[in-house]
């Protein structure tokens, strides 16, 4: 479910974001995988403000919570993880420092993209992941 909605604000669209956001938000974050959402969730939220200040602020929570989800992943949930990481951190203009993971990222994803078929994801998800890293990279 989850992942069917990040899927859909892949076109910007501010109504399936805040569908999103409002499910990410009812998530358990006690595991790195949910944490991980609700970090992507911080990320969309600052897509849906006007104020600068206040996208630098949840682009900065995103970050935290991030690192925070990677550094915690364990062997089953890393790779998504990961991927969450790199999808956001390469939408984010340089400049503002929160991209820091792009190449090591893309490089470890790269690197396991033969686990990909062994998660238990949709083919749609799995077909998600294979063109964000095919048109990113």
């Amino acid at each position: 479910m989850i992942r069917d909605l990040l899927m859909n604000c892949r076109e910007g669209n501010k109504k399936e974001i805040k569908k999103f956001i409002a499910s990410a938000e009812n998530l358990d974050k006690g595991n790195c995988l949910n944490a991980s959402f609700n970090a992507v969730a911080n990320a969309y939220r600052a897509k849906t403000v006007i104020s600068p200040l206040k996208k630098i602020q949840y682009l900065a929570t995103f970050n935290k919570e991030i690192m925070s989800a990677v550094e915690s992943a364990d062997a089953e949930n890393r790779y998504e993880v990961v991927f969450l990481r790199y999808l956001i951190e390469s939408n984010i203009p340089k400049g503002l420092g929160f991209s820091q993971n792009i190449l090591h990222d893309k490089k470890e994803l790269e690197e396991q993209a033969v686990t990909l078929e062994q998660k238990a994801f949709s083919s749609e998800y799995k077909q998600f992941i294979t063109n964000v890293l095919q048109k990113l990279g």
